[in-house]
């Protein structure tokens, strides 16, 4: 009897994380599915999603800093904090900040472990697969797990942008990186990218790292039917400092002889000032929209139904955009920054692919040169970009494969 431990952010509450529903559905071929949300606040509490696979779900609360500060003792007795150190000291990184950082970070792991295992205490512990949904605190959770039920259980983890590239941390720090390596079955990043970035970083690891892509749904190729018409821009992400919107915001401000419409899909800590950026600056050919998040399925409605000409992706920092995936399987072409894995689905044949840093203008430039092709070479395009999402990024194909190899794994 085959069963499977899933640990997420929040999934399936709030409106994160939805490229799960798309994997979640395939985890009824386990016997037994449980997923544990780990973080939950009241907030996103009262917002939880349908699941297609039937699992059980373990809402692992937050609590307040107070209380995790009076769950400190427990700890000391984790023999790998003090390996932790003595790493940090080892490779001169040692700051009160990262100690800090640690010493949170394992609080928060081994409340949340017990607490999983608390609403685990009277099943079967036999044969459960552990997956870790991101590798950082849920990776060492899972390790936690696993010396409370034996080491029989295999751990995998995948690794995504955050939780992978430590760069993207204010502290340049994700901590126990080196221990998980050791002590985990299996990571896959979502990129080639992110596997040389850990092959590079920590050559001497035990744990087996290779690429395993995500996927989307095939909704069908969209019919465009509006080329040489209005500009029809979309973009879609968390309103965020590393998504760099107000970037989008001055390179459609270059542009002033065009009729374009520019769609935001997201939300997030920076939409308010964004949204005012974009009223200060662009022209008037330009009318901006901001509908916040929508329902995945929602959102790929909107693909299907309108005829957006390009997508805009210029992230300084990401691991391989669902996003991305997401428009190239209608068919809709995508200029993005070459960051993480970005360039193994974005190329020259397909959308355009500008440098990390690419300015303003350089961006402004990329828009006007799809825009500038003829219909013929614009509608191949499309379809190119259609083609690489179908060899690489499908759902159906990764997320069958990926399940099959979980399910052999022992």
């Amino acid at each position: 009897m085959k069963k499977l431990l899933v640990l997420t952010n929040v999934f399936p509450y709030s409106h994160s994380e939805q490229y799960m529903e798309t994997e979640e559905k395939y985890y009824t071929r386990f016997d037994k599915v449980w997923i544990a949300a780990l973080g939950l606040t009241k907030t996103y509490a009262g917002s939880r999603r349908d699941l297609q696979s039937q699992a059980e779900v373990i809402p692992v609360r937050a609590q307040s800093g107070l209380f995790y500060y009076l769950s400190f003792l427990a700890v000391l007795g984790d023999r790998n904090l003090y390996k932790e150190l003595f790493e940090l000291k080892r490779t001169h990184r040692l700051t009160k900040q990262r100690i800090w950082n640690l010493i949170g970070f394992l609080i928060r792991a081994h409340y949340d472990a017990s607490l999983i295992d608390q609403a685990l205490k009277k099943e079967d512990k036999t044969d459960i697969l552990i997956y870790a949904y991101r590798f950082e605190r849920h990776a060492y959770i899972a390790l936690l797990l696993r010396k409370k039920w034996g080491k029989q259980h295999p751990i995998v983890c995948r690794a995504h942008g955050y939780d992978l590239y430590e760069e993207r941390s204010v502290i340049q720090y994700i901590p126990m990186r080196s221990v998980t390596l050791n002590e985990v079955d299996d990571v896959f990043p979502c990129s080639k990218c992110g596997v040389e970035y850990i092959k590079n970083r920590y050559p001497r690891r035990k744990a087996r790292v290779d690429v395993r892509y995500l996927g989307t749904v095939d909704h069908g190729e969209k019919i465009f039917a509006s080329a040489g018409k209005r500009l029809s821009i979309v973009s879609c992400s968390n309103v965020l400092e590393v998504k760099r919107i107000d970037r989008i915001v001055d390179a459609l401000s270059m542009i002033d002889d065009i009729p374009i419409e520019w769609v935001h899909y997201g939300e997030g800590e920076l939409l308010d000032e964004i949204r005012a950026y974009a009223g200060d600056r662009l022209p008037q050919n330009v009318r901006a929209s901001f509908p916040g998040n929508l329902p995945n399925t929602e959102l790929l409605s909107e693909y299907a139904s309108k005829d957006y000409y390009v997508l805009l992706n210029v992230s300084s920092s990401e691991g391989l955009p669902v996003s991305i995936m997401e428009a190239m399987s209608f068919g809709i072409p995508c200029i993005a920054t070459d960051v993480g894995g970005t360039g193994e689905i974005v190329n020259e044949s397909n959308g355009v692919l500008v440098s990390k840093e690419a300015s303003p203008g350089e961006i402004s430039d990329a828009i006007r040169f799809v825009y500038s092709m003829n219909d013929a070479d614009y509608l191949a395009l499309r379809r190119r970009a259609r083609a690489s999402w179908k060899e690489r990024f499908d759902a159906e194909e990764n997320y069958s494969a990926f399940i099959e190899e979980l399910l052999t794994m022992e």
